[in-house]
């Protein structure tokens, strides 16, 4: 098939990127002629598989880019007469609504892979931390107005907050609209599911496909730790919980993570990979939290680096307090054998088996995340059992070759193709 895959940024920005780049790779590997649609490129940069094309569109990510211009990027696009065109994001929804207008039409299927096409905070996370529990409607508008609205949906700031806060609230209920236009939706959980059910979608409409990982596998070669990491590393022989994370706030709950390793009784050091805007915020609560000796900020690290530290770790942690969509970090621990201690959220507990994969504790609850910590630095046993666990249900359930078949399935659906004409 010809595939034109779509997405906002080409760059190992975080887990949606990761995702891009292997499904990609994938595809083209099954000898799908494949043209990347992006708005930009981004750093760190993502290697293109041999045989795809990148064509950037600044229009793809521009939220006030002109008719003109998205007229222009979807001509573009129709000279590459697809099959199918796949969206993985897309942020604006003025340029999914002009894919859409494709003439002739080119089918399109929707990977839904976070909460930005219906909510318009993006993540479902109020002003004060808690996560939202309504669907896209008049109570985004009460919280907007009356309340303190949201983490990315709220007056302050703003020079025209009411103006504003009604136009970007008319876009999401066009996004949400244009979704219903494509010809399926994709989501990585039936929470993600049950996400778009509740703000509208028809559920028949909707596939949950899990998400796959290379992780610990021939298509990711582990590489040499940086000498500040290796030092660290060297320094002590205490269990390490390793955790990779972009560093934002408050989503992603490394500040969390910090306050239960205060409370972590067991020995442990603890490696968190990772950049973003927090981090300087957070090096500052580790030390002020008296860590500093033993949380060690490694920074960006290549996927081979990350395959290294999963390797070293005997924990890994997944602290993020919001409805996550997925989470991709838990099927790589898995794939490595390694247990993981994360809050019960979004669709964490589709992988994670509270006691047989893992430790799942409530949203929020330090005591409870350093309790588990705790139990796993201090009985390597039961780490090992877990992670045992844990590494046989990602290679029966989380590789690459059923969820490719998956997407492969459903591209040739909506594209009217019959599935035998691309047997391998």
């Amino acid at each position: 098939m010809r595939i034109q895959v779509a997405l906002d940024n080409w760059g190992l920005i975080g887990g949606s990127e990761r995702y891009a780049g292997e499904i990609v790779r994938a595809l083209a590997a099954r000898e799908h002629r494949i043209e990347l649609l992006c708005g930009a490129t981004a750093e760190p940069a993502m290697e293109l598989p041999a045989g795809v094309a990148l064509r950037i569109e600044p229009a793809y990510s521009d939220g006030a880019a002109s008719a003109r211009a998205l007229e222009q990027m979807t001509q573009r696009s129709r000279a590459h007469n697809a099959d199918v065109l796949l969206v993985l994001s897309c942020f604006q929804g003025r340029t999914f609504e002009a894919l859409l207008e494709l003439t002739p039409p080119v089918p399109i299927v929707r990977f839904v892979q976070d909460h930005s096409p219906f909510c318009p905070s993006l993540n479902k996370i109020e002003a004060d931390g808690e996560n939202c529990q309504r669907p896209l409607g008049v109570a985004c508008l009460e919280r907007y107005f009356i309340g303190s609205g949201c983490s990315c949906f709220h007056q302050s700031g703003r020079a025209r907050p009411w103006i504003e806060g009604i136009g970007e609230f008319k876009k999401k209920l066009l996004e949400f609209d244009s979704l219903r236009r494509a010809s399926a939706l994709l989501v990585a959980s039936a929470y993600m599911q049950r996400e778009l059910v509740q703000a509208g979608e028809s559920r028949d409409r909707i596939a949950v496909i899990p998400y796959f990982t290379g992780s610990n596998s021939a298509a990711i070669a582990r590489a040499q730790l940086s000498s500040a990491t290796r030092e660290f590393l060297s320094t002590n022989d205490a269990p390490l919980i390793f955790t990779p994370a972009r560093l934002a706030l408050p989503d992603k709950g490394i500040d969390v993570l910090l306050a239960a390793l205060a409370q972590t009784a067991a020995p442990w050091r603890a490696v968190i990979a990772g950049d973003g805007p927090a981090r300087v915020w957070l090096e500052a609560r580790c030390k002020a939290e008296g860590l500093a000796d033993r949380v060690h900020f490694a920074g960006w690290q290549s996927a081979g680096q990350i395959e290294t530290l999963y390797a070293r770790a005997q924990v890994v942690a997944f602290p993020s307090t919001w409805k996550e969509p997925f989470g991709l970090v838990g099927i790589e621990a898995m794939a490595h054998g390694k247990p993981v201690v994360a809050f019960d959220v979004g669709g964490v507990s589709e992988w994670l088996e509270h006691d047989r994969t893992g430790l799942c504790v409530p949203r929020g609850d330090v005591a409870a995340f350093a309790a588990a910590l705790s139990r796993l630095c201090g009985d390597s046993a039961l780490a090992a059992r877990l992670g045992q666990a844990g590494h046989q249900r990602a290679e029966a359930e989380f590789r690459a070759n059923l969820h490719v078949s998956r997407i492969e399935a459903q591209l040739e659906i909506a594209a009217g193709v019959s599935a035998t004409a691309f047997a391998h």
